[in-house]
């Protein structure tokens, strides 16, 4: 009876992960199609780093700005409906490595479910499975953040905003004119768009997944001496 009820509980716990799986799948790949196909075929949207000697930006000596609490410049979102093919595809790959890594935990929860649900092998597929999900969450939050930075980069430049850049004084003026800093190939600035919790999780699950298959050799191994 013991047994019987175990069996039960087990089964019933494939399921539910099974079904959760499923749902994290189809979420997923429902979710994915309009956010890249807007991304193609929508107005083009990119936010950038603007500085400005406009108030309410803090000045040089330190003093408070007259201006209502709270008031402050976060950057500048640009939209355009222009082509801008380049940067288009580029976000479109960053976002497709979002909706990659969701798929690939989705489906692999749900290849898992189904060979414990049949009483079948699933060590093998689950190293194979936490490697490949290491890599998608290691590429999501390291490589995916420098293309979305990169397409602003080419956006802004087409165009044909102000950029800071080496021929400027430097210098600002509360009348403007306004730049737009590009900061896509500065090294602090490209630690700083990293994900770290996701860049953390990718490792965790890929050392599990190294740990997984070495555990299925040394099985294997066992075995043979038996």
């Amino acid at each position: 009876m013991a047994n019987v009820t175990t069996r039960t509980a087990r089964s019933s716990a494939l399921i539910g992960a099974l079904v959760v799986g499923a749902l994290l799948l189809v979420g997923a790949v429902i979710g994915a199609i309009p956010r890249l196909t807007g991304i193609l075929g929508d107005v083009w949207n990119g936010r950038a780093d603007l500085l400005t000697g406009r108030v309410p930006q803090v000045p040089v000596d330190g003093t408070i700005p007259d201006v209502p609490a709270g008031v402050d410049y976060a950057g500048v979102l640009i939209s355009a409906d222009a082509p801008l093919v380049l940067s288009r595809t580029l976000q479109v790959i960053a976002a497709s490595l979002d909706s990659l890594l969701l798929i690939g935990a989705g489906l692999l929860v749900v290849l898992l479910a189904l060979r414990m649900l049949q009483s079948r092998p699933f060590a093998k597929l689950l190293a194979w499975g936490l490697g490949g999900v290491s890599v998608l969450a290691v590429a999501a939050s390291t490589i995916a953040p420098q293309l979305e930075a990169w397409a602003v980069d080419v956006a802004v430049r087409e165009l044909g905003y102000a950029v800071y850049d080496s021929s400027h004084d430097g210098s600002f003026k509360a009348d403007g004119p306004d730049v737009i800093a590009l900061s896509l190939w500065d090294p602090l600035w490209v630690l700083d768009r990293i994900d770290p919790a996701l860049l953390l999780i990718g490792i965790a699950l890929g050392t599990l997944g190294l740990l997984t298959a070495h555990g299925v050799r040394l099985q294997r191994d066992t075995d043979g001496l038996v």
